[in-house]
């Protein structure tokens, strides 16, 4: 990232194709949808490159990368639930799973989403509360209620 900063356009590249293909199924899951997705990925580019000198290199890339896109996959429109398009899950997952567990996604405010789907990627639930802008024990609270609601919708206990 620090060779992008300096607008070194083969680094920039190579950020893209390093991760794109991992942001691009948290997005699809932020989204719903796969042409929301990917205009947000590229969303997410065009404001990796934009807002490249806001990036603190003491800091880890990751989470800043992830906030970026968490916040284009949050400026995406909000889709239908009606009109999901859906990526095929594993060939032994039953084809309603993965409707369900989005549709179940969807019920969340989309704040809640956004916390549950970043801590799903492997982040901290304190570092996903820092990106979107809550303390831990909210984070905490937060994440509770989001799984609490999606095991509801999915009739999980």
């Amino acid at each position: 990232m620090r060779r992008v900063q300096q607008q070194d356009r083969a680094a920039y590249e190579q950020l893209y194709q390093r991760w794109a293909p991992r942001l691009y199924p948290f997005l699809h899951r932020r989204t719903g949808s796969t042409q929301l997705a990917e205009e947000a990925l590229q969303e997410t580019w065009l404001r990796v490159y934009r807002y490249r000198e806001r990036y603190d290199p003491s800091r880890p890339f990751t989470r800043w990368l992830y906030q970026v896109a968490s916040n284009a996959g949050r400026d995406a429109r909000e889709p239908d639930l009606e009109s999901f398009e859906l990526a095929p899950g594993p060939p032994d997952e039953p084809p309603w799973v993965r409707d369900a567990l989005i549709r179940a996604l969807h019920l969340l405010d989309g704040s809640d989403r956004r916390l549950f789907l970043l801590v799903v990627e492997g982040f901290s639930v304190a570092e996903a509360g820092r990106m979107v802008g809550v303390g831990d024990s909210t984070a905490r609270t937060r994440l509770k209620r989001a799984r609490a609601r999606i095991q509801e919708a999915l009739d999980v206990r």
